[in-house]
């Protein structure tokens, strides 16, 4: 199994994903669209996003020496300076995506890049000062992050509604989508011209 279909990215622009790499394994993708910010890692290491692009993320930060999950988190949180902070049970699973796959191997909880998970990053570029300097940047996409988080919540909430809600609550969903409907088609007519204005 290829690792380009495995692994997503990180990253406003993130660490993109692809399927090429060294030997049969396939790639971890290299810089490109999706990931950690907008959209992928908050799209993020959320819903959207999930294994596949927590995977290369995880491995990149394994990079500043073995971890457990609960590091990962940690780390991650200090690279967005806050901004971000993913799900324990993603990066778990994550690592448990690496380490059946030779990325990683795992010891009492704790990860560790194999010579092929290092060789691997390395070919596609990916150092721990990239990773950090992409993470950094996820600190500006802060509030699209949330946006984000938020609209996907909401859809969920309304779908639930849709199957299994009353009439009353359907009669409240259809209240609130008209309104945030008239909402984003408001703020998208503003940005765009702000957009024309530059």
């Amino acid at each position: 199994m290829g690792f380009g279909g495995f692994f997503g990215g990180w990253g406003p622009a993130g660490f993109g994903g692809g399927n090429c790499g060294p030997g049969e394994h396939g790639g971890f993708g290299g810089f490109g669209a999706g990931g950690f910010g907008a959209p992928g890692f908050g799209g993020g290491f959320g819903p959207g996003f999930a294994l596949k692009r927590a995977a290369v993320g995880t491995a990149a930060l394994l990079l500043d020496g073995p971890a457990t999950a609960e590091q990962i988190v940690e780390r991650t949180t200090e690279a967005t300076g806050g901004a971000f902070t993913p799900p324990l049970d993603i990066v778990e699973l994550a690592i448990s995506g690496l380490a059946a796959r030779g990325v990683v191997t795992v010891t009492d909880g704790v990860a560790t890049l194999t010579e092929f998970g290092t060789q691997l990053l390395a070919w596609r570029g990916v150092t721990s000062e990239t990773a950090h300097a992409m993470l950094g940047k996820v600190g500006k996409f802060a509030d699209v992050i949330k946006i984000r988080t938020g609209l996907h919540e909401l859809a969920g909430l309304a779908r639930t509604i849709v199957f299994t809600g009353t009439d009353e609550q359907k009669a409240k969903l259809g209240e609130v989508r008209t309104n945030l409907l008239a909402a984003i088609n408001e703020a998208k007519k503003a940005l765009h011209g702000v957009l024309a204005e530059g």
